[in-house]
């Protein structure tokens, strides 16, 4: 984040009076009382699948997931299997990840195609591009199906900034300033093509996929949540939000930004490394700036009740020895022993409360702006596409 900006938001704090016992700070205008039914209720999960997830657009990744030629991920949006792979000129293509024959898919997880795709199934055979090039032991009897027929369904993809976005559905152009509703300007200053993708861990965990992001946008619970963990370094009373689009940004702060106040020249304070800068790119994309990595967050509903969560690593350089490499990997272990110790239980437990019917309701305070905003854009997407309807 570049200095100008980072003292933009230290002024802020500052004026805002912020120390360890202070009030609350900031506060949205009113409190929002969501309906236990939002985590819920399946007519609404099948809403917000075709709405945001297939609608889209939707964050995939970081462009330097895909650095060489014939590199490829998969994923699901909103049900549908999808593969993007980088094309020999340095492009990318988005399909439909099935075969044009039975349906299988022809790629799992990620890695490097070397040249094309070959289904597991009877072995049809796809280019980089999607084009079918070979039907073995089979082609009189599908003579009367022509190949430039049965390529892979393409699907929208764009990148830009460091992100991919990929879309199921619609005909409109997609661009990643359009997706990004201007969160660029900040995002743009972490150089995030450069990082180097260092370990992606994934788990599934029976909650709503909202759930998963509620966790990220207050910093009200670290004192009761994290106690044991985290809370000696932060501080749970204030936080700094922002909104670009949909797109809630909320940072959370560490006790030392305090320290930046004592500074007599305002030109020698620094935020970034006191702070948690986190992206919640909806509809189930977290980008987290933690002062010397990125951390990413991809959210994938399986159902109402239950979403895959994959959890990865970025650094600005390669590890190039064995420490570095330990270094990052200790900070994944405790990335995801936190969260995966005390978030997500508990965010479990939330589950199975909300589905008793036992709780009509759940009450977001004014000292969640950030989670507030994300709960309003979800809603108002939503209502958008009934009244078009």
């Amino acid at each position: 984040m570049r200095h100008e900006r980072q003292l933009e938001l230290l002024r802020r704090i500052e004026a805002a009076g912020v120390s360890l016992n202070s009030e609350p700070w900031p506060l949205a205008e009113a409190t929002m009382r969501q309906p236990s039914s939002a985590y819920t209720d399946p007519a609404r999960f099948a809403r917000e699948m075709r709405v945001l997830f297939r609608q889209g657009p939707v964050m995939l990744g970081l462009s330097c997931e895909l650095g060489e030629r014939g590199a490829y991920l998969t994923a699901d949006l909103g049900g549908v299997p999808i593969l993007v792979v980088r094309q020999n000129d340095g492009t990318l293509k988005g399909f439909v990840n099935a075969c044009r024959h039975r349906g299988a898919p022809i790629a799992e997880g990620r890695g490097c195609a070397r040249g094309s795709f070959t289904c597991p199934y009877h072995a049809w055979n796809f280019g980089l591009g999607g084009e079918l090039r070979m039907r073995p032991w089979a082609e009189v009897a599908f003579s009367d199906a022509p190949m430039a027929e049965l390529g892979l369904i393409p699907i929208a993809v764009t990148e830009g900034y460091g992100f991919i976005f990929a879309r199921i559905e619609g005909d409109s152009p997609l661009s990643a300033e359009a997706a990004l509703h201007g969160a660029e300007a900040d995002l743009a200053d972490y150089g995030l093509e450069s990082y180097h993708h260092f370990e992606t861990r994934m788990a599934e965990w029976n909650v709503n996929w909202k759930l998963v992001l509620d966790t990220f946008l207050e910093s009200y619970h670290i004192r009761g949540l994290h106690q044991q963990s985290i809370w000696p370094q932060y501080l749970s009373n204030a936080g700094l939000f922002d909104a670009f689009g949909p797109h809630p940004r909320f940072i959370g702060l560490l006790r030392s930004v305090l320290d930046e106040f004592k500074k007599e020249r305002e030109e020698d304070r620094r935020l970034t490394p006191h702070g948690t800068a986190q992206y919640i790119l909806v509809p189930g994309g977290l980008v987290t700036y933690q002062r010397d990595h990125i951390e990413l967050w991809r959210v994938t509903p399986l159902s109402v009740g239950r979403t895959r969560v994959m959890t990865s690593l970025f650094s600005a350089e390669p590890p190039t020895t064995e420490s570095t490499a330990r270094y990052w990997k200790k900070n994944l272990d405790l990335l995801v022993d936190v969260t995966g110790r005390e978030d997500f239980p508990l965010m479990e437990n939330i589950q199975s409360n909300l589905a008793s019917g036992a709780l009509p309701e759940l009450v977001y305070g004014r000292n969640e702006p950030a989670l507030i905003h994300f709960h309003k854009a979800v809603d108002a997407m939503l209502a958008a596409d009934t009244q078009a309807a």
